[in-house]
């Protein structure tokens, strides 16, 4: 059952009280992969501190309906509730997420921005469901650049991954991976 965005979902999400997902975050033990402050130790784990609830609740919707494999997230949202999906959601979204350690720009990323970059995105006042990338798992995003490429993953809105990662060199998606992720987390 894939995911549509509607009116009444973006304002059920809007719904959502951060107090309440923190409670349902630790009845959950979303902390045990994410750790208690969102930001992952695991580069095969992404850290959601700060990303966006819309596209946070997208995903736990993916995973609870098997749109996206992966055995334990399934397992972790087959107890969710949509209701409780919209509190973590925003529990997640109002954390600091981890400082984007960055590099030297390449001309695609004012394409990766228009739908990645929270300011951006904020200052033309569009609602977006796609994720932050600014300090994230630089693994989690070169895995997720090459699955959206090679056709492994296609939950994401309108397939727009697959039509722009599959441009994309091996050197340029390692880039990217460099220049929007956080530190990884040996260093």
């Amino acid at each position: 059952k894939r995911f549509e965005w509607t009116k009444e979902k973006f304002d059920f999400v809007a719904t959502a009280d951060a107090d309440t997902g923190e409670k349902l975050a630790k009845k959950y033990r979303c902390k045990k992969c994410h750790n208690s402050d969102g930001i992952s130790d695991d580069p095969e784990v992404p850290s959601i501190a700060g990303q966006r609830a819309t596209y946070l609740y997208k995903q736990m919707q993916d995973f609870k309906n098997k749109v996206r494999d992966n055995r334990d997230m399934y397992k972790a949202m087959r107890r969710l509730s949509d209701e409780d999906m919209i509190h973590v959601s925003a529990w997640y979204e109002s954390l600091e997420p981890a400082p984007q350690v960055g590099g030297d720009k390449l001309l695609v990323m004012k394409v990766c921005d228009s739908c990645h970059d929270k300011d951006v995105v904020e200052e033309e006042n569009k609602i977006e469901v796609a994720p932050i990338l600014r300090g994230q798992m630089r693994e989690y995003l070169l895995t997720s650049m090459e699955q959206f490429r090679d056709f492994e993953r296609s939950n994401d809105l309108f397939e727009r991954m697959q039509s722009v990662s599959h441009k994309l060199t091996p050197d340029e998606i390692e880039h990217l991976a460099r220049y929007y992720g956080a530190a990884d987390p040996e260093e």
